[in-house]
């Protein structure tokens, strides 16, 4: 979308306003009038088209239920909605950088955890250790591989989806799916 001329910012104004009155349609017509350049920021912060995607449903949900909030003399239309855009995509990276920085911490720095020369401290950690590893073998192989390829070597969905020559959604599944088996596996020991 390229810089939007007077009638255009009145255009989105217009929406926004039949959007605050709960209009499925306008919102629909604002999808399709600026999904693209939201889209764009999103992916521009997140490198991953599917989070991007993701985000972008956020965005517009948040847009849908903020939209009474909306004050034309305040911002642009294009300037509120990318500042939404943006802020959901800021927050879903470190987000899946938390995810990330836990894994690793609770797979590889197990033995830098404090009290590391304690004995104790190195029985708890080879103690999960081999937990962890037990619980990894109990996963199928592309969903043990997804996991270590994402958690471990920071592997994007994407790229996940290029080493299986499969979709992002699966390997989305993947991911979702051994986290979860994981979580409880560990749980129970």
């Amino acid at each position: 979308m390229t810089a939007p001329t007077e009638n255009q910012d009145d255009e989105l104004i217009n929406l926004i306003a039949r959007c605050a009155l709960r209009d499925q349609a306008a919102l629909k017509t604002l999808f399709e009038r600026v999904s693209p350049y939201l889209n764009a920021i999103a992916w521009r912060i997140l490198k991953s088209k599917e989070l991007s995607n993701e985000v972008l449903q956020e965005a517009f949900l948040q847009i849908w239920n903020n939209a009474a909030s909306y004050r034309p003399h305040l911002a642009k239309p294009l300037t509120w909605m990318a500042s939404i855009a943006r802020y959901r995509a800021l927050d879903r990276l470190a987000s899946e950088q938390r995810i990330s920085a836990k894994f690793v911490a609770h797979h590889d720095g197990i033995e830098d955890m404090p009290g590391g020369d304690e004995p104790e401290h190195s029985v708890g950690a080879s103690q999960l250790r081999f937990h962890l590893h037990q619980c990894l073998t109990t996963l199928g192989d592309n969903i043990k591989r997804s996991i270590e390829l994402a958690y471990l070597y920071g592997y994007s969905r994407e790229e996940i989806a290029q080493q299986f020559a499969t979709n992002t959604n699966t390997v989305k599944s993947w991911l979702h799916r051994g986290a979860e088996r994981l979580r409880l596996c560990l749980e129970s020991k």
